[in-house]
């Protein structure tokens, strides 16, 4: 039998190398064995407690859900993969702020637009405040005369001032000035 281009089959006629002699191919197999089940009952069981089978198999249920949803492995379109998704949705938009200590960044651009008192942060009795220069200079007082005015009207309630700090953007222009409160 040559390599390059036909190979003889055992009934003598010639075929192109990509192909083989079925018959003769097919008739040389020998079957394989039929594979042999192994079932539960078959297998040596520990003495246990009645109820542990039925113990592993929920953590190995519990184990198999909670392994193909933080891996996602549900297919799309499956009541599995719309459960999740609505798990995640229901987290986003119904968890409270508070739980991430997230408040709204003020921008120093926004004190441009907007002319007023802008609550910060709380810390137990702190209360940081932003408060816009035009305010203060509204009054045409001293900041640190200024701003306890202007707290005042705000809060309608007693309060301590603890610190007056200004903020300066990038040309050095008080934009307003930050002001910790102790209630």
């Amino acid at each position: 039998m040559s390599r390059t281009g036909s190979s003889v089959c055992a009934t003598g006629e010639l075929f192109p190398i990509d192909s083989c002699c079925i018959s003769g191919y097919f008739s040389k197999l020998r079957l394989m064995a039929p594979t042999t089940d192994i079932h539960e009952h078959a297998l040596p069981h520990t003495a246990g407690q009645p109820g542990e089978s039925t113990l592993r198999k929920a953590g190995s249920k519990i184990k198999l859900v909670v392994t193909r949803s933080i891996f996602w492995s549900y297919e799309r379109g499956s009541w599995q993969y719309d459960l999740i998704v609505l798990v995640i949705l229901c987290f986003i938009f119904l968890s409270p702020r508070a739980w991430f200590n997230d408040r709204p960044t003020l921008q120093l651009t926004d004190l441009r637009h907007q002319q007023g008192i802008v609550e910060m942060g709380r810390v137990n009795k702190d209360v940081r405040y932003l408060v816009d220069a035009r305010l203060v200079e509204s009054l045409g007082q001293k900041p640190e005369d200024a701003i306890p005015i202007i707290l005042k009207e705000h809060l309608q309630k007693a309060f301590t001032v603890k610190s007056i700090d200004a903020v300066r953007d990038r040309h050095q222009v008080v934009l307003g000035y930050t002001v910790m409160v102790e209630e």
